[in-house]
């Protein structure tokens, strides 16, 4: 059976039903990528911090986890191609591949504790190395810039399934594709 962190993430649509707590996340999300580009890192996370601790965020559908690999729910796609908002499922025991970003991107942890390993990235031999492990609890919030300053593996350690929400800068059919760039280890 191929590694879980290689299977394509499955995705699904958002749903048509009107959700108020995703509308005021997008609508935060659009006046940050319309403001002050100094300022739209901390806009971004802000607003994905409260929006993470909103329960009624993500439909019943959103919540399901996939065996195999995380499950990737779009939940909005920008129709000015700016960014797409998406709930990932993590059941036990699922991570990403090691990665830095081919765009930008920000997440908050949603439900339940995730955990990230940091890396460093080493130019001479091309691989990256851990820094550090940390556990990331509901609320928990961060931005990355595109490019190897900020490698990390994020995933659910723990034993029930955990959802996190991510925004990245592409149009919604390149998530699977222009997000992560995988890099390998030392």
């Amino acid at each position: 059976m191929p590694h879980a962190e290689l299977l394509a993430p499955q995705r699904t649509e958002r749903s048509s039903r009107a959700m108020p707590a995703l509308d005021a996340l997008v609508c935060a999300i659009e006046a940050a990528c319309a403001g002050d580009a100094r300022r739209m890192p901390a806009r971004i996370v802000a607003a994905l911090e409260d929006a993470a601790a909103q329960a009624d965020l993500l439909t019943p559908d959103q919540r399901v986890a996939q065996a195999g690999c995380y499950a990737r729910h779009v939940l909005h796609s920008d129709p000015g191609g700016r960014f797409t908002v998406v709930a990932i499922v993590w059941a036990a025991g699922q991570f990403s591949p090691i990665h830095g970003h081919q765009t930008w991107c920000a997440y908050a942890v949603h439900e339940n504790t995730l955990e990230e390993t940091l890396y460093a990235w080493d130019a001479a031999s091309g691989t990256a190395r851990p820094v550090r492990a940390t556990m990331r609890p509901p609320g928990y919030g961060c931005f990355a810039v595109a490019g190897l300053d900020q490698i990390h593996r994020l995933g659910n350690s723990g034993t029930r399934p955990a959802i996190s929400i991510h925004v990245y800068g592409v149009e919604g059919e390149h998530v699977a594709t222009h997000v992560n760039r995988v890099v390998r280890t030392a």
